[in-house]
């Protein structure tokens, strides 16, 4: 559970540092903080939804365990290229440093769809032959995980917009995100 609410953390944060896209338009604060959101928000209730239902205690097998990871990261990619799409799609911001702010949460988010790719991978890989070396390879893919997410979110501490900033809490898509 604790692994889960590290990941959300991350993306919520990649909210609020970058204070919620690099095609070349530019548009208005609010205009920005609600494409983005509206990007972010569906990738964030996607993941949490598939998480919350990914109960591997349940299942009777490696096997079944393997099946339902690849699945949850297959789903998971598919997500954040959508959101990467999204973003880019959103614009700059007519804000101070919105461009470095658009590329850099565009950048963070091809980052977060990088790490699920090589997540993805790794689920694929994960041995069935036996229950312990399953569990100690799971493991293993929710530590890469979390550290992925937690570098790629450190990488946007610098980038603040107190425009974007107003404009997302009062932006309902972006409150519900926590941002």
């Amino acid at each position: 559970m604790s692994r889960k609410r590290n990941i959300f953390a991350v993306l919520a944060s990649l909210l609020v540092i970058a204070g919620c896209g690099s095609s070349s338009s530019s548009v208005s604060a609010n205009s920005y903080v609600k494409s983005v959101c509206g990007a972010i928000k569906p990738f964030v209730t996607d993941i949490q939804a598939r998480s919350n239902s990914l109960n591997l205690t349940s299942l009777s097998s490696p096997a079944q365990g393997k099946q339902a990871l690849e699945g949850f990261m297959t789903a998971a990619v598919a997500d954040s290229q959508k959101a990467v799409d999204q973003l880019k799609a959103a614009g700059v911001p007519n804000v101070n440093n919105g461009k470095n702010i658009s590329s850099a949460l565009v950048d963070a988010f091809t980052k977060v769809k990088s790490a699920l790719s090589a997540a993805q991978s790794q689920a694929a890989a994960l041995p069935t032959g036996s229950v312990a070396a399953f569990r100690t390879a799971g493991q293993s893919l929710a530590t890469t995980i979390r550290t992925s997410f937690a570098s790629i979110g450190a990488g946007l501490g610098g980038l603040k917009s107190a425009e974007l900033s107003k404009a997302a809490k009062s932006t309902p898509a972006c409150q519900s995100i926590g941002a």
